[in-house]
């Protein structure tokens, strides 16, 4: 008997004329529509597809179509769902977008998964295949991730993705309530850790599956437990690989922690320390950092040889027109090897969002659909949306220089400066072409 064919599909994003952004390669691979993959029946047919990497097919014969829909690749998948419905293919949509945006993505999709779908995935499918498929699946409570399948990356072209980097959450959530952030909102505000052994087995299975030694996690906050984060580290000694992974900058403060990352194989943190002005990070309640302690921090990573990107986000309340100035310069001062320039945009559901809504200041609505330009979609406090867009294109033109690398990677070479200039090379040829450097993402 013929097996019904499911296609699971990571939508890419769109250029500001509307067209599909489409590349030969990419950095690194998802982890969702392989672990949507895992969670599939076995007498189901499932096939991936990335589509930044490769066409789509839409007369392939398929049963039904599955997206993850992030904010910035939204768009495509309401283009792709519609292309699909009109041949007839059920369509089902989930991710942090359909989440927010229910009512919109149904104008898409025959149905939307809420939130986490590993508890709903498979009576999902149960419905579709008795023709009951209802409009909305939410789990009726949080999974506690125990007994999670290994996703199926070997379902991706794996050639295709430049670091051979195999994505791996260990956690879920953020205890940390910022608020421009959806992820509290997503997760209902929880933050929960998957046992360190399954994650152990999962990575080994990983290894013989792919043959790749190296690992992304993914989690949004990975040390949001010291106990478990140490833990984890530990347990990954052994097994001699190298990962990257993301933590706040306020997890520096455990040199303990820090020794055992660098002893597990971390090769790369990424750190959204968002502002280096304390009133605007308070204005968003991102209450973990200090902008005191931020250089003896980094110090801290550089010692221990962890190599490390900043993440910055401008617009925010207390912004004035020096920010940008102020903060290249405390980038150059501390050495910095990597760094990311955002203009702040707060989903529908956030606190930042509401607020703005309530005060009249968003004046693009439909920037939950954003993908590059580094759009300003409200008036900021202190500054206009078209200084915030051209501050961001500032700062990143001028952080990935040639001068500003000399000065930060090569005087004097130190632990950063090999792993530093292969990627600031690549950030430096997209902010040329203006390409916002996480579109090589």
């Amino acid at each position: 008997m013929k097996k019904p064919r499911i296609l699971l599909v990571q939508p890419t994003t769109v250029h500001l004329d509307g067209t599909p952004h489409k590349t030969r390669w990419r950095l690194i691979m998802g982890l969702m529509i392989p672990l949507m993959a895992g969670l599939t029946p076995d007498d189901l047919d499932v096939t991936l597809c990335d589509e930044r990497l490769e066409d789509l097919d839409f007369d392939g014969g398929w049963d039904l179509v599955g997206m993850t829909t992030t904010i910035g690749a939204s768009l495509r998948a309401y283009q792709l769902g519609d292309e699909f419905r009109k041949r007839g293919i059920p369509v089902v949509m989930g991710g942090f977008h359909a989440t927010l945006q229910t009512e919109e993505a149904l104008k898409h999709a025959d149905a939307v998964v809420q939130g986490e779908a590993d508890l709903v995935w498979e009576p999902l499918l149960r419905d579709w295949q008795d023709g009951k498929l209802k409009q909305i699946y939410k789990a009726d409570k949080l999974h506690d991730l125990k007994g999670l399948p290994r996703p199926r990356h070997e379902l991706l072209k794996l050639n295709k993705y430049l670091f051979k980097a195999v994505p791996v959450q260990a956690s879920r959530g953020c205890p940390y309530r910022c608020s421009f952030c959806e992820i509290p909102v997503f997760y209902n505000g929880s933050y929960r850790t998957r046992p360190v052994e399954e994650i152990v087995e999962e990575i080994k299975q990983v290894m013989a599956v792919t043959g790749f030694r190296r690992f992304q996690f993914i989690d949004d906050q990975i040390t949001g437990k010291h106990k478990f984060a140490k833990e984890l580290f530990r347990a990954l000694v052994p097994l001699n690989i190298r990962f990257s992974c993301l933590w706040t900058v306020n997890s520096n403060h455990d040199e303990e922690m820090l020794e055992l990352a660098a002893k597990a194989g971390v090769f790369h943190v990424n750190i959204g320390v968002e502002s280096i002005s304390q009133d605007s990070l308070l204005s968003m309640n991102k209450i973990q950092n200090h902008t005191k302690d931020y250089k003896k921090l980094l110090k801290r990573l550089e010692h221990y040889g962890i190599y490390y990107s900043l993440n910055f986000l401008f617009g925010l309340e207390d912004d004035h027109p020096e920010i940008f100035e102020d903060t290249l310069k405390f980038l150059h001062e501390v050495k910095a090897p990597e760094a990311f320039f955002n203009t702040v945009t707060p989903r529908r559901g956030t606190p930042m969002r509401t607020q703005l809504e309530d005060e009249g200041r968003v004046i693009i609505p439909d920037a939950d659909m954003y993908t590059n330009n580094f759009r300003c979609m409200f008036v900021p406090k202190n500054l206009s949306p078209q200084q915030v867009e051209e501050g961001v294109w500032r700062c990143t033109k001028e952080f990935y220089s040639f001068k500003s690398m000399f000065k930060r990677l090569l005087l004097p070479p130190g632990k950063f400066t090999m792993q530093g200039l292969t990627e600031n090379l690549l950030f430096w040829y997209g902010a040329k072409r203006q390409i916002d450097p996480v579109d090589y993402y």
